[in-house]
């Protein structure tokens, strides 16, 4: 099973360590990105899909923390599944996500590569149906699967998205 960290802690971490925290975490991080979640609205009793909140109502609620998976690439782990399922490599428990939703591969010298599982429910990459054949992921891409939003970052994406909220955590801190 690979590793997830909340941002939160990350960020933490990145604040103490500096300049160190690049050699602590020098891989890429698929994150699954904050949200603030409501029950639908049904007379059907109960119902397992969690649906995002209005848009009129979204920015009214509480940002949520992030979870972050190490994509890792050793050799003999080989291919990581993302699922619902808590045998997967990547957890992702949301009712809106198959039991064994994504398959992730490394590839030498070309990133990772996405792909879906048969039978398991649409994933769109970028706001585009992902490929039978799956694609690589680059830097920044975006995931849906379900009601859940993935995103990709390679580890200078990810420290310099770690910096940007350690600072606005500082000047928080400054301005109080």
């Amino acid at each position: 099973m690979a590793r997830a960290l909340l941002l939160s802690l990350l960020v933490r971490q990145h604040m103490a360590l500096k300049e160190k925290f690049r050699a602590k975490y020098p891989h890429p991080w698929l994150v699954w990105e904050a949200g603030a979640w409501n029950v639908p609205e049904t007379t059907e009793g109960n119902v397992g899909a969690t649906r995002l909140p209005l848009s009129d109502l979204r920015d009214c609620l509480p940002a949520g923390d992030a979870m972050c998976f190490e994509l890792v690439a050793l050799a003999e782990r080989g291919p990581m599944r993302l699922g619902r399922a808590s045998h997967n490599a990547l957890v992702v428990n949301d009712a809106t996500v198959s039991r064994e939703q994504l398959i992730l591969t490394p590839r030498p010298h070309h990133g990772w590569h996405v792909a879906r599982v048969a039978d398991s429910r649409p994933v769109s990459m970028n706001g585009q149906e992902l490929a039978a054949d799956g694609a690589l992921l680059h830097p920044g891409a975006k995931l849906e699967v379900g009601d859940v939003r993935l995103t990709f970052h390679d580890a200078d994406g990810f420290d310099e998205r770690i910096s940007r909220i350690a600072a606005q955590v500082l000047a928080q801190a400054i301005s109080r």
